[in-house]
């Protein structure tokens, strides 16, 4: 390379690092309080090594001259028994202590109820900004007016940075704000990233809790938004995923999948004299390190909180056995589920159950002994903390005519539905949905004009009354069985004692399984 042309890269490299400043976003969500490793990978996520990670990594940034703004796009508190701990303050707390500049609330953040959320956050008072515009409550919630903002915002060699918080107005979940609700994420993100444009910001970044089908819709709507950082759809997006919207301006949105497994990096590039904001590079970073002390410390006294409310005996007693294999090694995820719903039915002695593979999630125990904080674990649902052990079992009396209406409606969301005691043919695939047909319970057809009792779970029940006349028309006489899930799968393991890759078999190992009639419905609606 001669002198000339050598001196003219050196000029142009000047050049950029004084036309650009180099922004670092460091990000998680959907951790859903596992403190101690993600899903069936006990060397990698977890509280401790997260901190670990995050600290190194802003350690780099700093030392590189680079700015860094460390995010979490909510659901980082129902999830796993930790949870419970103090009725949720352990785990707020210990949320605060990884670093964290900004915080957009979740789903899974609010449905202990806003009288209890209003309560953890007079007690904790995170040191992060917490961020929800579109979520509003009465003004008795003093705690959570004075706390949960629309946007914060940041500034650094005279860029100002604004950051948005959005969180999912989906009915399914915004009836548990009580005297209050959710408004709609794309009009209120026009509101805010305006005003944040008009207040001075040169970078606006929304920080969204809405999943990425309407993350990519964020874009489109909202054209002032320059970035998005999402969550709550557990999208593990290992690149950039892009939206150009009606301005030309391509929009990078990026989620880091779930339950702490990786934390993502991103950088930017903010380029002074255009105001144009570029990616320069990013990953998803393992959450693989050492673990730190002080958290881990924390951890142990979250747990310490768990043994005082339940005992330490009785919650870590083995209670059965399980020889299922992992979803990363190939194993049936939906076994979980099929047997939640079949301790439902079987508890109650209903006809039939149904059930939602999200409402338990895949974080089930594999070849291992399974104690009660396993199941537990494997079902992780509680709406109100005096419930300490989780959602119930409801049942309810239905028409035989009604039975498919009772599935499209659990179904709005496309929701997996898992069905125990009745079967139905999938006829076809249309652009509307499946549609089934030929429903069946002991082998012969639904009568449309008989009653059939039916298993629920609280969630499907109490959200379903909450946004739903039609629900309540439909399940007649809903009742409260009195008996947790958490009960119900402990007496159904105690019958069959092991769970295997076998449950699903007709008579499963060598006939200890009664044959139950069984159904999968996958997550698009019916037609």
């Amino acid at each position: 390379m001669t002198q000339k042309l050598l001196m003219s890269v050196i000029a142009a490299v000047m050049t950029f690092s004084v036309q650009a400043t180099k922004i670092q976003i460091l990000h998680t969500n959907d951790i859903h309080s596992q403190l101690d490793h993600t899903d069936h990978l006990e060397e990698q996520g977890g509280y401790a090594r997260l901190k670990t990670l995050i600290d190194s990594e802003k350690n780099k940034a700093q030392r590189d001259g680079i700015f860094n703004l460390t995010m979490d796009a909510g659901d980082f508190l129902e999830g796993n028994i930790y949870y419970l701990a103090d009725k949720g303050r352990k785990v707020f707390e210990l949320h605060d202590m990884m670093g964290f500049d900004v915080v957009t609330i979740g789903n899974h953040d609010y449905l202990m109820g806003t009288d209890d959320l209003d309560a953890i956050l007079g007690d904790v008072k995170p040191s992060f900004a917490f961020l929800g515009a579109n979520l509003f409550t009465a003004d008795r919630f003093q705690n959570i007016h004075e706390q949960l903002r629309p946007y914060t915002e940041f500034e650094y060699d005279g860029v100002k940075i604004g950051v948005l918080g959005l969180t999912t107005n989906d009915i399914l979940y915004k009836w548990r704000i009580n005297e209050g609700g959710i408004n709609n994420e794309y009009d209120t993100c026009k509101q805010y990233a305006k005003e944040l444009r008009e207040r001075g910001n040169h970078v606006i970044i929304a920080l969204t809790h809405m999943g990425l089908s309407k993350d990519k819709k964020l874009a489109e709507k909202c054209p002032e938004v320059d970035v998005i950082v999402g969550g709550h759809s557990h999208h593990t997006l290992e690149e950039v995923l892009y939206v150009e919207n009606k301005l030309d301006k391509r929009v990078p949105i990026v989620q880091t999948g779930f339950h702490g497994r990786f934390l993502g990096r991103l950088n930017l590039n903010y380029d002074n004299i255009t105001g144009e904001v570029t990616v320069d590079k990013y990953k998803l970073l393992p959450v693989i390190a050492d673990e730190d002390p002080e958290i881990l410390a924390k951890i142990e006294e979250t747990n310490e909180d768990l043994y005082a409310e339940y005992g330490e005996k009785w919650l870590d007693e083995v209670v059965g056995r399980s020889e299922l294999d992992s979803p990363l090694e190939g194993g049936n995820k939906d076994i979980w589920g099929h047997f939640i719903n079949d301790s439902m039915r079987e508890q109650t002695g209903s006809d039939f159950s149904i059930h939602v593979e999200p409402m338990s999630g895949l974080n089930y125990p594999t070849h291992a002994s399974i104690t009660r904080r396993d199941l537990y674990n494997g079902n992780p649902r509680t709406f109100e903390f005096d419930k300490k052990f989780g959602y119930n079992v409801y049942t309810a009396r239905i028409h035989g005519g009604l039975v498919k209406t009772l599935f499209r409606i659990v179904m709005k969301a496309g929701l997996p539905l898992y069905v125990s005691g009745i079967t139905f043919d999938i006829k076809k695939f249309t652009e509307k949905g499946y549609v089934i047909t030929n429903l069946r319970f002991k082998g012969e057809k639904i009568n449309p004009f008989k009653t059939y009792s039916v298993s629920l779970n609280e969630g499907i029940v109490r959200g379903g009354y909450s946004i739903s006349k039609l629900v309540k028309l439909i399940l007649k006489d809903g009742a409260n069985s009195g008996v947790s899930m958490w009960e119900a799968m402990e007496n159904k393991l105690s019958r069959i004692k092991l769970l295997d890759e076998t449950y699903l078999d007709d008579y499963g190992r060598k006939g200890n399984i009664d044959h139950v009639d069984r159904g999968y419905i996958p997550g698009i609606r019916l037609e």
